[in-house]
């Protein structure tokens, strides 16, 4: 094989390019690969220049001396940004105004779940001192999330107090504003903002209506009867209010109904002048008073003669048959059919009820002469035993015709439930301690993430890689170096044999 002079240069050049490929690093975007006019070599910008064996080698222990110093700066760097980074926490801070010796919790809420428009609201709660010393806590009724009064309490190690907060609803306005129907939550709070709490339903200032009446024109001593009234709602939102039986402008009984919005619903009153004597004093016999029922201002108003004699007993009448239904389903209307024949020596005169699991659902006026057959209907609705029968059940229940209490006719009856999409019930709202929210957690840099996030300006590269990208590894920079000597030495030992 002939020796080439130019063997040592190629070999020089090819271990010089092998080691530059080894120990590049990215380098900065405004740096250039080429050196200006003004070198002070004074070589221009496409010529290379040849470098030693002994200027190579220093080369590489500069480059490396370099990327080492670089390398410690940045971890350097790093070290110190984490020292500097605050840890981040999601655990709430507590905000007290009160010694550590003294904590007051309170608890047992007592409020109304329902208010009435313009109407004042009582609050009671039951609040304990659960610390280790005497101490004085102002304490907070809030409502809809706004404080509306509050009240100081003095109390000692494991003392307990109840208190009450009266408030106004012009108070309940004036703290949020305006006050529109709807549920909002309220109750007691300490000084931290941890309490009791409750919903309330805040309703339109309406009054139910009375639609209509049945009630019987005589009654006796002795003899219970049965008051019968439709009441209506004339607002878009369920609201309850009380209905009142009255006799001689005395209330002598009353109930709370919920009726729906737009909607109605029946009312029953079973009552005995015993009932009406404890109220409104002694009734006379052969007395004629006015009685009916009462909502809000709205009055329905009837004549109703006291009778010497009770006539009406269950024992007079004989059942000669006896129909009805044996199931109702809602949108159902049906027909109920007694007949009797009085088999007592005086005429039989008074009031029959029909019943559904013991509530009066309609009432019919019935006279029967000794010896003779009567047929008593009663026309029903499914809606009308939804309204007495409350709440429905889809068990067997009983139905019957009745005097007063006592039952004249029975049989068992089944009244569906209508089909109702099952609700999602709502957590039991509660009042926790005030938290202060924790910062934002910081991660400390990197120069990988800053590689990433870094503009034009300060773009870093590296050989074969775009701008931004990563540099190729030390191993894969090695193997390139040395696939290139190999082609160098090759190369030149296939020209040499020419």
């Amino acid at each position: 094989m002939n020796w080439n002079p130019e063997w040592s240069s190629a070999v020089a050049v090819a271990l010089l390019v092998a080691a530059c490929l080894v120990t590049a690093g990215p380098v900065a975007a405004d740096e250039t690969t080429t050196r200006s006019d003004s070198a002070p070599n004074g070589t221009a910008d496409d010529e290379t220049p040849v470098q030693t064996a002994s200027e190579t080698n220093r080369t590489v222990t500069e480059a490396r001396t370099a990327t080492e110093t670089a390398t410690t700066a940045t971890a350097t760097k790093t070290t110190a940004t984490e020292r500097q980074t605050p840890t981040a926490t999601s655990s709430p801070t507590e905000t007290r105004t009160r010694t550590d010796d003294t904590r007051f919790a309170v608890s047992e809420l007592a409020a109304s779940d329902s208010l009435r428009a313009g109407d004042g609201l009582a609050v009671t709660a039951t609040v304990t001192n659960r610390g280790a010393a005497n101490g004085t806590e102002t304490l907070r009724y809030s409502f809809g999330g706004e404080t509306v009064a509050t009240r100081s309490v003095t109390l000692e190690p494991g003392e307990s107090t109840a208190v009450t907060f009266e408030v106004a609803f012009d108070d309940v306005e004036a703290a949020l504003g305006s006050v529109e129907p709807g549920t909002f939550v309220h109750g007691v709070r300490n000084e931290s903002g941890a309490g009791a709490a409750a919903r309330v339903r805040v309703t339109p200032d309406v009054d139910l209506t009375v639609e209509s009446v049945d009630a019987p024109t005589e009654v006796s001593h002795g003899d219970a009867y049965v008051v019968l009234a439709t009441v209506g709602n004339p607002s878009e939102t369920a609201i309850t209010r009380r209905v009142a039986y009255e006799f001689a402008g005395r209330t002598v009984a009353e109930r709370a109904v919920t009726v729906a919005g737009d909607d109605d619903r029946q009312v029953a009153f079973e009552i005995r002048l015993a009932d009406v004597e404890r109220v409104a004093g002694p009734v006379r016999n052969e007395t004629t008073y006015d009685h009916g029922i009462a909502a809000g201002d709205d009055r329905d108003v009837g004549a109703v003669r006291v009778v010497r004699s009770p006539s009406a007993d269950a024992s007079s009448l004989a059942v000669e048959s006896f129909e009805t239904v044996h199931d109702v389903r809602p949108g159902d209307a049906y027909t109920v059919e007694l007949a009797v024949r009085n088999v007592d020596t005086a005429d039989f005169e008074g009031q029959l009820s029909y019943r559904v699991d013991g509530n009066v659902v309609a009432t019919e006026w019935a006279r029967v002469p000794i010896g003779e057959r009567r047929t008593v209907a009663f026309e029903v609705e499914y809606d009308a035993v939804a309204d007495a029968a409350v709440p429905l059940s889809s068990a067997e229940t009983e139905q019957g015709v009745f005097v007063g209490r006592e039952a004249v006719a029975t049989r068992p009856v089944a009244v569906s439930v209508p089909a109702t999409p099952e609700a999602t019930p709502r957590p039991e709202p509660t009042f926790t301690a005030a938290e202060t929210p924790s910062p934002a957690p910081t991660t400390a840099g990197s120069d990988a993430a800053d590689a990433t996030n870094d503009g034009p300006d300060d773009c870093r590269r590296g050989f074969f890689t775009p701008c931004g990208g990563a540099a190729m590894g030390e191993t894969s920079l090695t193997m390139v170096g040395i696939l290139l000597s190999g082609f160098g030495i090759v190369y030149q030992m296939y020209q040499g044999r020419r």
